[in-house]
């Protein structure tokens, strides 16, 4: 059960846990103390610095973003991904509240300038009708996880903004960079998605249940350079600050009956994994010694 992997591929789904780099950077990286986590992040979230991140990290990873790339075919046959995932719902709503994340059209579209500032949250909130704009976001960035699965973008872009999905291959899966799904496929994209998930990942995880899943990664994978720390893998550097917003999207998406059928076959797939992999690491170390930990901070809240 103990594994260290050379390339791994980190499949970063937006408003699914930049935290999770944390997990990631002690599995393979060179650091000292807590500054030198916190360096690694600051340069894994400013995007410009990832070469550096690389070097600190040797072998580590075969690719490795703060950004929001999909999963290329070439990655999914090689395999070696990683990758945090979330309840549609919850991820919807939480990209809203981030400044219709994945979704620019949107503000042209009501009019709105978001900032580009991480830590504004307020562009959801000047909004002129909030229920308009939730579901015109919702149908903009239905079916992200399921379209960065296999080969596209997040968001939708304008089309989306009316527009249902289009499920198929041929006319919605195609990456702006690298290798596309072939256009003659008949699969369809909710299928592939699937698909991908259970042969090109070594680890999938919640981020409803991120405690759980970062000590199922840790017992997964053994680390490469120092002995985990377990107490940081627990921390959320990006929290939403707008917390109204979200509740208030949550609360408009359920009433309107909103439901991402691709995304949340992908997202029962996760919680499936998990449940069948933890059993097999109860007699893990290091599962055992994160749990641990996991316990301590529970006990201190």
């Amino acid at each position: 059960m103990a594994t260290s992997v050379d390339g791994l591929v980190f499949l970063h789904v937006p408003k699914a846990g930049t935290s999770f780099s944390l997990s990631l950077f002690e599995y393979g990286c060179r650091y000292k103390s807590e500054v030198g986590l916190l360096h690694l992040m600051n340069d894994f979230r400013a995007g410009s610095h990832i070469e550096h991140v690389k070097a600190q990290c040797p072998g580590a990873f075969a690719s490795l973003s703060g950004g929001h790339h999909p999963l290329l075919t070439e990655q999914a046959q090689r395999g070696h991904v990683v990758g945090m995932f979330r309840d549609p719902v919850e991820r919807v709503a939480s990209g809203l509240a981030h400044n219709f994340h994945d979704c620019e059209a949107l503000q042209h579209h009501l009019g709105i300038t978001c900032s580009a500032n991480h830590a504004d949250y307020s562009c959801a909130s000047r909004a002129k009708n909030l229920t308009e704009a939730t579901l015109m976001y919702a149908n903009c960035v239905t079916g992200c996880m399921t379209r960065m699965l296999t080969g596209s973008a997040c968001g939708r872009g304008e089309h989306g903004l009316s527009a249902p999905p289009a499920w198929k291959v041929g006319s919605s899966a195609s990456s702006s960079s690298g290798s596309s799904i072939s256009s003659s496929s008949s699969r369809d994209v909710p299928a592939l998605a699937i698909s991908r998930l259970r042969t090109a990942f070594q680890f999938v995880g919640d981020t409803g249940q991120w405690n759980r899943s970062v000590c199922i990664f840790c017992g997964l994978f053994s680390p490469r350079v120092q002995p985990y720390d377990y107490d940081r893998l627990f921390v959320n550097v990006r929290p939403s600050n707008n917390l109204g917003a979200v509740d208030k999207a949550k609360s408009i998406l359920r009433t309107h009956k909103w439901h991402d059928a691709a995304d949340q076959a992908v997202y029962h797939e996760v919680t499936a994994w998990l449940d069948k992999v933890e059993p097999r690491l109860q007699d893990n170390a290091r599962y055992r010694e994160c749990r641990a930990e996991w316990w301590k901070r529970r006990q201190r809240a």
